[in-house]
C-alpha cells in the first residue's frame, strides 16, 4: 500500500549525470580542498587521483552485486519487513544531513566573508533558506533539469577560470611531487574519499532512473568528472600557491579567483565566480532538502513529500547557527566520516548481494539496460 502511493518521476540518464557531478563537485568550491592541502601538502592532486581509483573500485563492486531498481530503503523493507526499512531509513536521513551540514553552515558565513560584510550571517541564513525551500518545493524533476542546463554553464566558466590561472602556474611550487609523503597521501589520504559520499544520493534516487543500467553509466560517469574537476582544482591551485602557505586560505577556489585580473574595467574574475559558485550552492542545497524530505516520505509511507519540506528546513536552519567556528567545522568532518563512510560505501553493496535474491535472474535484462 505505502509503495504504491509514493510517485516517482523518471530522471534522464543526463539529468542524472549532472545532478550526481554537482552535489559531489560542489564541495571543491568551499573549504573541502583545504583538507587535501593540509594532509598531503602540494601533492593534494594525487590524494584525489588515489580516492579516485578507490572510490571507482567500490561503485564497480556496487555495480557488479547489485540488481533493479529498488533503492536501499526499499530493498530493507523487502528483506527484513517495516521495521529494518525505518531503521536504515533513519540511518540514510543521518547520513544525508551530516554531509549537507557543512555546507548548510559554511556557505552562509562564505557569503558574509567574501560579499555582504556588513549583513549578519543569520539573515543570510534565513534567505538562503526560504531558496532551497522554494527549489525542493517544484521538486526533483524541475530541478534535474534546471541543473543539467546550468552546469555546463558552470562547466565553461571553470574551463576559462583554469586558463586564466595559467600565467601564474609556477612549476617548482608542487616540489616535492610527494608532498607529506606516501603514508599522508596513501593511508591517511583515504579520509578525503568522503568527497564522493554524496553518491549515495545516486542510489536513493534509484527508483527514478530509467532502469539500473543507465543509473550505473550516470553514477560511472559522475564519479570520473567530479575526479577530474578536483584535481585540476587542486593542481591549479598547488601551482600557484606553494606549501606550506597554500594551506592558510580556508577557501581556496575563491583565493584562486581573486589572483585573476581581466581588465581596469573587470577586474577581478571573483564576481562571475560568484555567482556561479552561489547557484550551484542553491542547487545542492534544493537537491538535498528534496533528499532528505523523499527518505522520510518512503520509509514512513508518506504519500507526499512536499508537507515535509518546512520540518526539514527549519531542522537545517537550527543545525546552521548552533554557534560553531569555521575551522572547527572542517575539522569535524574527520569524525562525520565514521557514521557517513559505512552508510554511504558499505550498506549499498550489503544490499547489493540482498537484491540478488530478489533480481538475480532478471541480470541479463538489466545489463540491456531494460527496465526491470
Amino acid at each position: 500500500m505505502g509503495r504504491k502511493a509514493v510517485e516517482f518521476n523518471v530522471l534522464q540518464r543526463k539529468e542524472i549525470t549532472a545532478l550526481i557531478i554537482n552535489v559531489i563537485s560542489t564541495k571543491m568550491l568551499l573549504t573541502f580542498p583545504r583538507i587535501f592541502i593540509i594532509n598531503s601538502g602540494n601533492s593534494a592532486w594525487i590524494q584525489a587521483i588515489w580516492n579516485l581509483i578507490v572510490v571507482l573500485l567500490i561503485f564497480f563492486i556496487t555495480s557488479k552485486l547489485y540488481r533493479g531498481k529498488k533503492n536501499i530503503i526499499e530493498l530493507a523493507e523487502m528483506s527484513g519487513g517495516k521495521g529494518l526499512k525505518i531503521f536504515i531509513g533513519i540511518l540514510v536521513f543521518i547520513a544525508l544531513i551530516i554531509n549537507y551540514v557543512s555546507i548548510i553552515r559554511i556557505f552562509p558565513e562564505t557569503i558574509k566573508i567574501v560579499l555582504l560584510q556588513d549583513f549578519k550571517v543569520e539573515y543570510i541564513t534565513v534567505v538562503f533558506l526560504i531558496a532551497i525551500a522554494i527549489g525542493a518545493y517544484i521538486g526533483i524533476e524541475s530541478i534535474a533539469k534546471i541543473n543539467y542546463i546550468f552546469i555546463p554553464i558552470a562547466g565553461v566558466v571553470l574551463l576559462a577560470f583554469l586558463l586564466l590561472l595559467i600565467p601564474y602556474y609556477k612549476i617548482e611550487n608542487i616540489m616535492p611531487v610527494f608532498g607529506n609523503g606516501y603514508k599522508k597521501i596513501f593511508v591517511d589520504g583515504f579520509n578525503t574519499v568522503s568527497l564522493f559520499s554524496d553518491i549515495l544520493l545516486l542510489n536513493i534516487f534509484l527508483p527514478h532512473a530509467e532502469n539500473a543500467a543507465e543509473a550505473k553509466k550516470s553514477g560511472r560517469k559522475a564519479i570520473l568528472i567530479s575526479a577530474t574537476i578536483a584535481v585540476v582544482i587542486l593542481l591549479s591551485y598547488c601551482l600557484i600557491y606553494p606549501y606550506p602557505a597554500s594551506k592558510e586560505f580556508m577557501i581556496p577556489v575563491f583565493q584562486l579567483a581573486r589572483v585573476i585580473h581581466l581588465s581596469s574595467f573587470f577586474s577581478r574574475f571573483e564576481a562571475l565566480f560568484q555567482f556561479v559558485w552561489s547557484i550551484l550552492m542553491l542547487l545542492y542545497s534544493a537537491v538535498y532538502v528534496y533528499a532528505l524530505c523523499y527518505v522520510w516520505q518512503i520509509t514512513f509511507n508518506i504519500k507526499h513529500y512536499r508537507p515535509l519540506i518546512f520540518p526539514v528546513v527549519l531542522i537545517s536552519g537550527i543545525i546552521s547557527v548552533i554557534p560553531v567556528s569555521l575551522l572547527d567545522l572542517v575539522r569535524m568532518e574527520k569524525w562525520e566520516n565514521i557514521i557517513v563512510y559505512p552508510i554511504a560505501f558499505l550498506l549499498p553493496i550489503i544490499f547489493g548481494i540482498v537484491s540478488r535474491r530478489y533480481f538475480g535472474e532478471q541480470t541479463r535484462k538489466d545489463d540491456r539496460g531494460e527496465d526491470i
